[in-house]
Protein backbone atom coordinates (compact mmCIF):
# COMPACT_ATOMS: atom_id res chain seq x y z
CA UNK A 1 0.00 0.00 0.00
CA UNK A 2 1.42 3.14 -0.62
CA UNK A 3 0.59 6.57 0.72
CA UNK A 4 1.24 10.51 -0.25
CA UNK A 5 0.20 13.23 0.61
CA UNK A 6 1.03 16.34 -1.72
CA UNK A 7 0.04 19.59 -2.40
CA UNK A 8 -3.08 19.04 -5.15
CA UNK A 9 -2.57 20.06 -8.71
CA UNK A 10 -5.34 21.29 -11.51
CA UNK A 11 -5.55 17.51 -12.45
CA UNK A 12 -6.85 16.37 -8.72
CA UNK A 13 -10.23 19.14 -9.34
CA UNK A 14 -12.32 16.12 -10.33
CA UNK A 15 -11.24 13.75 -7.80
CA UNK A 16 -11.88 16.02 -5.07
CA UNK A 17 -14.99 17.11 -6.60
CA UNK A 18 -15.94 13.46 -6.95
CA UNK A 19 -14.91 12.97 -3.08
CA UNK A 20 -17.46 16.04 -1.90
CA UNK A 21 -20.80 15.95 -2.65
CA UNK A 22 -21.65 19.41 -2.15
CA UNK A 23 -18.39 20.21 -4.24
CA UNK A 24 -20.62 17.95 -6.94
CA UNK A 25 -24.06 20.12 -6.39
CA UNK A 26 -22.52 23.59 -7.04
CA UNK A 27 -20.59 25.02 -9.73
CA UNK A 28 -19.04 27.49 -7.68
CA UNK A 29 -17.52 24.85 -5.50
CA UNK A 30 -15.50 23.95 -8.48
CA UNK A 31 -14.51 27.27 -8.83
CA UNK A 32 -13.57 27.35 -4.80
CA UNK A 33 -11.37 24.11 -5.71
CA UNK A 34 -9.40 25.03 -8.63
CA UNK A 35 -8.60 29.02 -7.17
CA UNK A 36 -7.69 27.10 -3.69
CA UNK A 37 -5.33 25.05 -5.69
CA UNK A 38 -3.92 28.00 -7.82
CA UNK A 39 -3.41 29.60 -4.17
CA UNK A 40 -5.93 32.52 -4.28
CA UNK A 41 -6.38 34.42 -1.02
CA UNK A 42 -3.19 32.37 0.42
CA UNK A 43 -5.34 28.87 0.25
CA UNK A 44 -3.55 25.61 -0.53
CA UNK A 45 -4.81 22.69 -0.99
CA UNK A 46 -3.57 18.78 0.17
CA UNK A 47 -4.46 15.70 -1.10
CA UNK A 48 -4.05 12.27 0.13
CA UNK A 49 -3.36 9.86 -2.15
CA UNK A 50 -3.36 6.02 -1.53
CA UNK A 51 -2.53 3.26 -4.03
CA UNK A 52 -2.54 5.84 -6.83
CA UNK A 53 -5.80 7.41 -6.11
CA UNK A 54 -7.08 10.58 -3.99
CA UNK A 55 -8.34 9.59 -0.87
CA UNK A 56 -9.10 12.98 0.47
CA UNK A 57 -8.62 16.10 -0.01
CA UNK A 58 -8.35 19.36 2.84
CA UNK A 59 -7.97 22.99 1.86
CA UNK A 60 -6.59 25.49 3.74
CA UNK A 61 -7.46 29.39 3.81
CA UNK A 62 -6.94 32.15 6.42
CA UNK A 63 -9.08 33.03 9.29
CA UNK A 64 -8.56 36.87 11.01
CA UNK A 65 -5.15 36.18 10.32
CA UNK A 66 -4.49 32.45 11.27
CA UNK A 67 -4.38 29.46 9.20
CA UNK A 68 -8.09 27.94 9.19
CA UNK A 69 -8.89 24.55 7.47
CA UNK A 70 -11.89 25.42 5.50
CA UNK A 71 -12.54 21.72 3.85
CA UNK A 72 -11.83 18.37 4.57
CA UNK A 73 -13.37 15.64 2.97
CA UNK A 74 -12.49 11.67 2.46
CA UNK A 75 -13.84 9.31 -0.13
CA UNK A 76 -16.65 6.86 0.98
CA UNK A 77 -14.85 3.79 0.43
CA UNK A 78 -12.12 5.17 2.94
CA UNK A 79 -13.98 6.62 5.68
CA UNK A 80 -12.66 6.03 9.21
CA UNK A 81 -9.16 4.61 7.88
CA UNK A 82 -7.40 7.63 9.34
CA UNK A 83 -7.33 9.50 6.06
CA UNK A 84 -8.50 13.09 7.82
CA UNK A 85 -6.34 12.38 10.65
CA UNK A 86 -3.51 11.64 8.83
CA UNK A 87 -4.07 15.39 6.79
CA UNK A 88 -4.88 17.05 9.54
CA UNK A 89 -1.49 15.39 10.87
CA UNK A 90 0.72 16.93 7.73
CA UNK A 91 -1.46 20.34 8.38
CA UNK A 92 -0.38 20.68 11.64
CA UNK A 93 3.55 19.75 11.36
CA UNK A 94 3.39 23.03 8.86
CA UNK A 95 1.81 25.56 10.84
CA UNK A 96 3.87 28.23 11.72
CA UNK A 97 1.20 30.03 13.25
CA UNK A 98 0.28 30.07 17.14
CA UNK A 99 -2.83 28.83 16.29
CA UNK A 100 -5.34 27.37 13.70
CA UNK A 101 -9.06 26.85 13.41
CA UNK A 102 -11.73 25.00 11.94
CA UNK A 103 -15.01 24.90 11.68
CA UNK A 104 -17.98 22.03 11.67
CA UNK A 105 -21.79 22.21 11.77
CA UNK A 106 -22.84 20.88 15.33
CA UNK A 107 -24.90 17.93 13.94
CA UNK A 108 -21.11 16.63 12.75
CA UNK A 109 -20.23 14.41 14.74
CA UNK A 110 -17.46 12.05 13.24
CA UNK A 111 -15.83 15.70 12.77
CA UNK A 112 -16.54 16.52 16.06
CA UNK A 113 -14.69 13.53 17.85
CA UNK A 114 -12.02 14.01 15.34
CA UNK A 115 -11.08 18.05 16.39
CA UNK A 116 -11.35 17.11 19.90
CA UNK A 117 -9.37 14.06 19.76
CA UNK A 118 -6.77 15.35 17.77
CA UNK A 119 -6.80 18.31 20.82
CA UNK A 120 -9.06 20.94 19.42
CA UNK A 121 -11.01 22.53 21.80
CA UNK A 122 -14.10 25.03 20.67
CA UNK A 123 -13.53 28.31 20.47
CA UNK A 124 -17.44 29.86 19.45
CA UNK A 125 -20.68 29.28 17.29
CA UNK A 126 -21.96 31.11 14.67
CA UNK A 127 -26.03 30.65 13.67
CA UNK A 128 -27.81 30.94 10.42
CA UNK A 129 -25.19 29.44 8.55
CA UNK A 130 -27.25 26.85 8.04
CA UNK A 131 -30.64 27.04 9.19
CA UNK A 132 -31.16 24.96 12.68
CA UNK A 133 -27.38 23.36 12.74
CA UNK A 134 -25.35 26.29 14.24
CA UNK A 135 -21.24 26.07 12.74
CA UNK A 136 -19.14 25.16 15.91
CA UNK A 137 -15.66 26.95 15.97
CA UNK A 138 -12.70 25.17 17.17
CA UNK A 139 -8.75 26.22 17.69
CA UNK A 140 -5.56 24.19 18.24
CA UNK A 141 -2.42 26.34 19.56
CA UNK A 142 1.10 25.83 18.46
CA UNK A 143 2.31 24.96 21.96
CA UNK A 144 -0.55 22.11 21.93
CA UNK A 145 0.64 20.50 18.65
CA UNK A 146 4.41 20.70 19.56
CA UNK A 147 3.16 18.82 22.13
CA UNK A 148 1.38 16.04 20.91
CA UNK A 149 4.33 15.54 18.27
CA UNK A 150 6.78 15.49 21.13
CA UNK A 151 4.81 12.82 23.04
CA UNK A 152 4.39 10.73 19.89
CA UNK A 153 8.39 10.27 19.55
Amino acid sequence: MSVEIRPASNGDVAAIVSIDPAMAIAERRHDYVTKAIGGHGGAFVKVLVLDGAVAGFAIMGEFFGHPFLERIATAENRRRAGVASALMANIEMGIEDDRMFVSTNESNDVMRTLLVSRGYKVSGMVENLDPGDPELFFVIFKTDIDAAIEAAR
